[in-house]
């Protein structure tokens, strides 16, 4: 019986012998990553990456600026025309 078509709730279902997922994540999958993160800093030309990965141009650093605004601009639904996608209780002005 698949997942989908069982009607038992989540809490009656028996976990799967192989699910990885253990609570709200793979536990084990972030202790690796957490590792090969500390082993890279330890081992790795941050400074030289961080070098090479600089704007080579005024024009690259100031379209990589705008692009951050505009990222920013729109970062947890400050957008005026559209504020109840991040704060449904929010009314925009049209509804007031």
């Amino acid at each position: 019986m698949s997942e989908h078509n069982d009607k038992r709730s989540r809490k009656d279902r028996k976990p799967r012998v192989n699910d990885n997922l253990q609570g709200e994540g793979d536990y084990q999958a972030s202790r690796r990553y957490r590792e090969q993160v500390t082993e890279f800093l330890s081992t790795a030309d941050v400074d030289g990456l961080a070098q090479r990965a600089a704007p080579g141009s005024a024009k690259q650093a100031r379209d990589l600026a705008l692009a951050e605004e505009r990222g920013r601009d729109r970062s947890k639904g400050d957008d005026a025309a559209d504020p109840g996608i991040m704060y449904p209780q929010r009314k925009s002005d049209t509804d007031r």
